[in-house]
């Protein structure tokens, strides 16, 4: 008999000493709860403010009126130009936004007020940039966004935004020097018009993880074309169909100094459309809020 009271006793103190720690805090096993279906994510109208900045613009890009007009003769524009000059504008206005107090001879010129009609592409365009009131005759951003808009113009004019097309084989103009390549068509006799030139040109040889080749050539495929000649002019055709990047900031540049250079400008041909003005400013509201951008993009 002592032996089961025994027992009883232990089983009654167990229980006791169970209860009460329960009763002061300690957890019992959780039972699992059946998983709840996860709901649908909705699509973001507007770039997750965690991707990257370059990943935003190029989002801006792709979802604007600009990325779906078309272009009088050429029709809609490849995605990768669209979104390619937006990057470009951005990168040109960190030249301007980062360095204030001390402008780059490159942000000084793109973002210049419009001067000589014979020599700048903005001046010679003032009547249209006034019809559609955009500023041209003050330094700045206004400025620098009305360039980069006249320039996605020229752009198509010139390529239909084809950043690995070749020369006009309609031209006569074959040799190292004079042979156009590129977006914009742009040779290489035409770096004497400007420092500014042949400073971009040295930037872009040094660093050509600038060149957004990856980001212009999405959807893009030209027929092969020869290089012309040989030497430095032959390097710079080189460098202009494969790092179109360098490509359209230098004709960006050669717009503000020798606006002959384009036939298109000459004869007004290449548009100026307000949507890819209103693309551009989208752009530049998000390179105002946060300048940290610019370290995506210099």
């Amino acid at each position: 008999m002592k032996h089961y009271q025994k027992l009883a006793m232990i089983s009654l103190v167990t229980l006791f000493m169970s209860s009460t720690a329960h009763a002061w805090g300690a957890r019992r096993p959780s039972t699992p709860t059946t998983p709840t279906t996860p709901t649908t994510p909705t699509t973001p109208t507007t770039p997750p403010a965690d991707s990257s900045y370059i990943d935003q613009i190029k989002s801006i890009a792709a979802s604007s009126s600009c990325a779906s007009y078309s272009w009088k003769n050429r029709g809609k524009a490849p995605a990768a130009y669209i979104k390619g000059m937006a990057l470009n504008y951005a990168r040109s206005l960190c030249r301007l936004q980062t360095t204030l107090a001390a402008p780059t001879s490159t942000a000084t010129l793109l973002s210049s007020k419009a001067g000589d009609a014979a020599k700048d592409a903005l001046a010679h365009y003032s009547s249209t940039f006034s019809s559609l009131g955009f500023v041209v005759n003050v330094a700045g951003q206004d400025a620098l966004r009305s360039l980069y808009t006249l320039g996605i113009g020229l752009g198509m004019r010139e390529s239909s935004g084809q950043y690995c097309e070749g020369r006009d084989t309609t031209a006569s103009n074959t040799s190292a020097s004079t042979a156009e390549a590129g977006m914009f068509q742009t040779s290489y006799n035409s770096m004497t018009a400007s420092p500014v030139l042949s400073a971009l040109y040295a930037e872009y040889k040094a660093r050509p993880e600038m060149c957004w080749l990856d980001v212009y050539k999405v959807g893009v495929s030209c027929s092969a074309a020869s290089i012309y000649g040989s030497g430095e002019g032959a390097t710079y055709q080189t460098l202009n169909k494969s790092c179109p990047a360098f490509a359209a900031e230098y004709a960006m540049a050669t717009l503000r100094v020798l606006r002959s250079h384009y036939g298109p400008i000459v004869r007004k041909e290449a548009e100026v459309v307000p949507a890819c003005n209103a693309m551009l400013k989208s752009v530049q509201d998000l390179i105002n809020n946060d300048l940290n951008a610019c370290d995506d993009l210099l």
